[in-house]
């Protein structure tokens, strides 16, 4: 999934306030979170892991991310 920016400085900022995060998951999955240029990329990777746990973590990934967003506007 990827996440655009108005800069790339932005999208930076916010995979450096998500690291953090990228502890604690559910066995079997996996997430990989990095800037391309003005976009965040977040690479979910799982096996054997229940859609609704995915779709879960996703949510609190895009959470964080609108969190962050609205930080930096501030």
């Amino acid at each position: 999934m990827d996440v655009p920016f108005s800069s790339s400085a932005e999208a930076k900022a916010v995979v450096k306030a998500l690291i953090p995060d990228n502890v604690n998951f559910p066995k079997g999955l996996s997430m990989r979170i990095f800037s391309k240029g003005a976009t965040l990329a977040i690479q979910l990777t799982g096996k054997n892991v229940p859609a609704a746990t995915v779709l879960s973590t996703l949510d609190e990934v895009l959470e964080h991310i609108s969190i962050s967003k609205k930080v930096m506007a501030d």
